[in-house]
């Protein structure tokens, strides 16, 4: 009797280091979207947000809830097999995470206080640059740069030794994304960037394709030993689902590296090639309108919102 031939999986091909990843974010969309849909009310509350007189005063959630129900989308086995449904599941992800981001940095920047997360908050930043937005993506960079250096120097090293002080995503994003617009910086971490990044930092213009994908997969193996969750002992880098299965600030390199016209070499690595493979030429998705319209309140209503 013939054996039926196995069909290969949505996950085939990606790193297998993700498997728990997918089933997490499948068993997240099964309850929360299929079962029982959570997007519309929450893209209700922004509606009601923003049709309420004054200044623009959203929850601290409001936005980070819409963000993280897309982001889950991406990262379900249905949406990577439906090019139509990623594209604009990942456009939406990517442009909440940003307005996030950005809404977060900007709005706390002319105070003392500093509640901008190190580590996802720069993932969230660099967002835009992986889909080739150049315009937003220095806009990131800039408030991003001011966060990092507000927070080296409010707080004190003796109590704040960690968070945006570590070596590791947030320094190298800070370098590599300063280096890539030329934005001047005095940022620098306590604990020097890991060699994984550095090596990468150092040839990420390379014409040599052996140089790029010894020091890419050097960086690619760094993110899959730190894509776990966080503890109450120990923050990881790549808590989030979504900075796991989509390893943006590698994937910023891929798309800088096309932007100043660089040989598009692949990084011989799964974790890298297989999301680039879907991202790179993405049709183009018009944002959420709720997205143009609350950012363009933000930048309205609070002259600090970058």
């Amino acid at each position: 009797m013939a054996t039926k031939k196995a069909q290969p999986s949505a996950v085939d091909g990606w790193h297998p280091s993700l498997k728990k990843s997918f089933k997490d974010a499948e068993l997240w969309w099964q309850t929360n979207m299929v079962s029982r849909d959570t997007l519309e009310p929450r893209l209700a509350i922004l509606r009601q947000e923003l049709d309420q007189p004054g200044p623009l005063r959203t929850s601290i959630n409001t936005v980070y809830l819409i963000a993280h129900t897309y982001a889950i989308r991406c990262c379900t086995p249905a949406a990577i097999k439906d090019s139509a449904v990623f594209a604009e599941a990942f456009e939406r992800a990517v442009t909440f995470r940003a307005l996030d981001f950005r809404k977060g940095a900007g709005l706390s920047l002319p105070h003392e206080t500093q509640p901008v997360l190190a580590f996802s908050a720069s993932m969230k930043a660099v967002g835009p640059a992986i889909l080739s937005r150049w315009e937003q993506s220095e806009i990131c960079a800039r408030v991003l740069i001011d966060v990092a250096e507000k927070d080296l120097r409010i707080k004190p090293l003796k109590f704040y030794s960690d968070g945006w002080r570590r070596g590791t995503n947030d320094a190298f994003l800070i370098y590599l994304l300063s280096e890539a617009f030329g934005i001047q910086t005095d940022y620098k971490p306590t604990d020097s960037l890991i060699p994984e990044y550095q090596g990468l930092l150092d040839v990420w213009r390379t014409k040599d394709a052996s140089t790029f994908q010894q020091a890419m997969q050097a960086a690619a193996e760094f993110h899959v030993s730190r894509s776990r969750e966080s503890t109450n002992k120990t923050t990881y880098e790549f808590d989030y689902t979504f900075d796991r299965v989509f390893p943006a600030e590698l994937l910023a390199v891929q798309a800088l590296r096309r932007r100043f016209e660089l040989p598009e070499f692949k990084a011989e690595h799964l974790l890298v090639d297989t999301p680039w493979s879907l991202i790179r030429d993405l049709p183009a998705v018009d944002p959420h309108p709720l997205a143009v319209e609350a950012e363009a309140r933000l930048r309205a209503d609070f002259p600090s919102f970058r």
